[in-house]
Formats: structure tokens, sequence, C-alpha cells
């Protein structure tokens, strides 16, 4: 309903706020998970001025460089939509973290409609703000409800009065757990976002606007199913922090989990993305269809690094995913040197793919020495994710061209189902151990308390 080249202009509003959030991201909600006094009251109070502090922070720093901003992607015609942004850290400042709390007690409820019902909201009055504006003002609208929507949730949802405080302790602990996190934000921005900036910069908002769709296509569905999976193996995993032995066991069941998750997330997507690209956005995004099969790799073998990822967290290891993304950001100046010898999209598009297999595979070997991670029993399940992940590869290059949505989808579909069935053949630990550690504990001190 919108044109490639607004579509290009509202990614400009997600890379801005991405890059201003990610990098004063301290990780608060996952201390409170994480921490063996995260139900402590004074904890929560002081995480919520903390965010409210961060909220202010934000809107000070988006005001400010939304005229820069709006002329670096040569748009100093919606500087005023620029420092619109500003408005929402300050809703999202005050957002209750008694979501965060549920968790402790594997109750998820919450959190999923907190996470859910805002997105529906808006998919429900996109169409209807498209017909209306007709260009990039629906996406300040949309994030605009979003926000809203998402503290009110959090607030109806929860249970505990909304309190603040400013204890020294508890704020030196959510530095010293979240700098790491923070720092871990800037160059998760640089895998994230900054290849849609390089893109927007080095071309024009058409070229940006497609393949800011077919990115968009993959890295949703990668949000959500990590999220979902972090939040449900987090608690689970910090509850066997102190035991070596059954810490091992949570790490092979996390990444072998992970694993699982990729593997499908990039067969599903490489066969059926093309043709879902162009069934969600039309055909005149079909010039981002060959990228997506490769976005799609790469945010499959991201899910894969989440799996130690959710280990280093709940262990309180926060340094260890900076680490990881360290070594994951060589990618950008390979993309950087893709532009300038003249590769196109795809150059940037295989610089990503190629830092996030340089950073899996560091990363489990990094936690392997932090948790005893025992790497035999994850063979099976790698060497079977490698060759699905290479036929599904093969198959998108040579059959797949995204104008046979019924036949491609459905065979996607098809495909990851006997991936999935091929998968759960060496997942029998990972079965047991979500059994065993996956029982709501009983409300004690330890657990809900008002």
């Amino acid at each position: 309903m919108i044109s490639v080249e607004d579509y290009g202009i509202a990614a400009t509003f997600g890379i801005t706020m991405a890059l201003i959030q990610m990098a004063t991201g301290l990780g608060v909600d996952r201390l409170i998970i994480q921490a063996v006094d995260g139900n402590e009251p004074k904890l929560q109070a002081t995480a919520q001025a903390f965010n409210i502090l961060r909220g202010i922070f934000l809107a000070i720093v988006l005001y400010a460089v939304a005229s820069p901003v709006a002329h670096l992607f040569k748009l100093p015609e919606v500087v005023w939509a620029f420092q619109w942004l500003a408005v929402l850290p300050l809703i999202t400042g005050f957002v209750h973290m008694d979501s965060a709390r549920f968790q402790r007690a594997m109750r998820f409820g919450p959190l999923a409609i907190i996470g859910s019902v805002p997105q529906v909201i808006t998919l429900a009055v996109s169409a209807p703000l498209a017909l209306y504006f007709g260009d990039y003002r629906v996406m300040l609208w949309i994030i605009t409800i979003q926000a809203v929507t998402t503290v009110l949730l959090s607030f109806l949802l929860a249970e505990r009065k909304f309190k603040l405080a400013m204890d020294k302790e508890y704020l030196h602990r959510i530095f010293t757990f979240g700098w790491p996190l923070m720092l871990n934000g800037l160059l998760m921005f640089g895998i994230f976002q900054a290849d849609r900036g390089i893109v927007g910069i080095a071309y024009d908002m058409e070229n940006l606007g497609w393949f800011s769709a077919a990115f968009t296509l993959t890295l949703f569905p990668a949000i959500v199913l990590m999220s979902a999976a972090q939040n449900l193996m987090t608690p689970m995993i910090a509850k066997t922090q102190t035991d070596p032995e059954l810490l091992g066991k949570s790490a092979v069941a996390s990444t072998k989990a992970f694993f699982i998750l990729g593997t499908l997330m990039a067969v599903g997507l490489a066969l059926g993305g093309p043709s879902l690209s162009v069934v969600l956005f039309g055909e005149k995004y079909l010039g981002g269809a060959y990228i997506i099969p490769w976005l799609a790799l790469m945010q499959g073998i991201r899910m894969i690094k989440a799996g130690p990822t959710t280990v280093a967290v709940a262990c309180g290891k926060t340094k260890l995913p900076l680490y990881s993304n360290m070594l994951r950001s060589t990618a950008l100046p390979l993309a950087l040197f893709s532009v300038w010898n003249d590769w196109g999209v795809i150059g940037i598009v295989l610089s990503g793919v190629f830092g996030e297999f340089l950073a899996a595979v560091f990363f489990i070997f990094l936690i392997r020495k932090v948790t005893g991670l025992h790497l035999a029993s994850l063979y099976g399940t790698m060497i079977i994710s490698i060759a699905l992940m290479a036929a599904a590869m093969i198959l998108s290059l040579y059959l797949v061209t995204g104008l046979s949505p019924v036949l491609e989808i459905s065979g996607a579909v098809a495909f990851s189902l006997v991936a999935l069935a091929v998968l759960l053949l060496f997942a029998a630990d990972l079965i047991a151990w979500v059994k065993e550690h996956g029982k709501t504990p009983q409300a004690t001190s330890g657990s809900i308390e008002q």
C-alpha cells in the first residue's frame, strides 16, 4: 500500500531507534530473572527507576541527533519524523517489570500477552493507516501505538504496585551486569542494522526498501522465536548455575534446542521466503527475493549462536556474548569492502553469513570451557543441521523463484516438517531436560511474592 521508497524511509526510523536502544541497553529484565535475589521489591523498584532515567536520556539524544541523522540519509524533509521518535523512549521507560519477575516462576502468560497483543493491534490498524496516510508516516503511528499498548498492558497484568527506588548497591549491580550487554548492544546494532544503514547510504531508498522488506521477513521470526526460547530457558538454566554437572547438561540442552530452531527457520525461509515476500509485500518487492535464502541462512546461524548466549546470560557471564559479537562485527568491514568493490547488496549479505558462522563456532567452544559443554553430545545434531541447511540452500538457488507461492510455500512447510522429525531423533536428552527443569515451582519466598 506504500511505495518501496516510502518503505525505505520508514526503515531509517527503525535503524535510528535500534542504534539508540541497543547502545544503552543494560538488560535489567534479565538481571531480575537471573539473580538469586531477583524477586526483591527494592531491586525491581531500582530497575524501574533506572528505566525511566534511561528513557529521558534517550529522548534527549534522539531529539538532538534528529537533524544530523535525517541529513545522513539524505532526508532533510523528514527531520520532524526523527524528532517524533524521541517521544517513544519516554513512553517505554515506564514499563512495569513484573512480567520479568513472573518468569522466575515459569509464568510466561503475561510476557506473551505484552509481546503479542501490541503486534496484533498494530497489524489490525496498519491497513487503515496505510490507506489514510499512504506513506512513511504509517510507521511512526505503528511504533507509537506499540509503545503505548506495551506500557498499558504491563501495568494491567502486574501484581505489585509500581514503585521507584535508587539503591546504590542495586544500581552498581545493574551496571556491573549490564555494561557488557550495553557494549554488546552496540555490536549487535552493527550486526542487525548497519547492513541496512550501508544500503541506505551507498544506494537509494528503493534499494533500501526491498532490502529492508527481505531483511524484516527473516529477522522478525528470528526475534520472535529467539525471544520466546530465551525467556523459557533462561530461568530453567539459572536454577542449575551452581551445580557444574547440571549446568553442563543445561548447556547441551540449550545449544541443541537452538540448533533445531535455527535449522528449521533457515530451511523454511530459504525455500518459502521468496514467495512469502511477494505474498506479503507484492511483486514490486521481488527485487529482494534472491537474497532471502542467504538472509535466512544468516538468521538461522544466529539462532544457533543464541544457545550458548542464553547459557552465558543465565549464569551472569554477560561478557561472553560480547566476545562472540566482537568476532561477528568483523563482517562490517567486509560489507564496506564489498560496497567499495561494487559487489552489490549480495556482497553485504554474504559478509553477514560469514561473520555469523565465525561467531557461532567461536561461542560454542567458548561456552564449552565455561560450562563443561560436551561437544560429543551435539555431533549428531550438528551434522544433520548442516546437511539440512545445505540441501535447502541448493534447492532454493536452483528451484525457488518467488513466482509460485502455493507450490513453494507448501514445499517449504513439508521440508521443514521432515527436518523437524529428523532432528527430534537426536533430541531425547533435550526433551528429558525440559520435562525435568520446566516444572513450575511452588510459590515461596524465592518465587512470587507481593
